[in-house]
């Protein structure tokens, strides 16, 4: 299988991207366990962050590039919209929680991931000329 294949268009990738979207928004909020134990390196959750909004992206695009036709215009929104989430989510773990605390770098991080995940679905699929 090839990642052009793994990246193709899918009427079905609605609910990865649903799951996926509701995973993402379920791990932000939920009581954190001994974090610093899980991970290998300093600032390790940022390659999650990074990870999770990576899939986010990929997952979404399959999607929308199924229901619409791949355009910039889309792949702006998409980007733009994960972004914000990502944004809304560490705003609201300062402000709705007592348990977590929001991160400019994990928002940052969350927004590499949009980015490049796009990237990485312009790069592939790209209609041939």
């Amino acid at each position: 299988m090839t990642i052009k294949t793994l990246l193709a268009p899918n009427k079905n990738a609605i609910w990865i991207a649903v799951c996926w979207t509701f995973l993402i928004l379920y791990l932000s909020f939920k009581n954190p366990s001994s974090e610093e134990e899980m991970f290998f390196f300093p600032n390790a959750d940022k390659l999650v962050h990074f990870t999770f909004y990576f899939v986010l992206v990929i997952s979404w695009f399959r999607y929308l590039a199924f229901k619409r036709k791949n355009d910039r215009k889309m792949k702006i929104i998409l980007v733009s919209a994960a972004v914000f989430l990502g944004i809304c989510v560490e705003i609201g773990q300062s402000c709705l929680t007592e348990t977590r605390q929001g991160d400019a770098l994990d928002a940052l991080a969350n927004s590499v991931g949009a980015i490049v995940g796009i990237l990485i679905c312009s790069s592939f699929l790209e209609p041939e000329k």
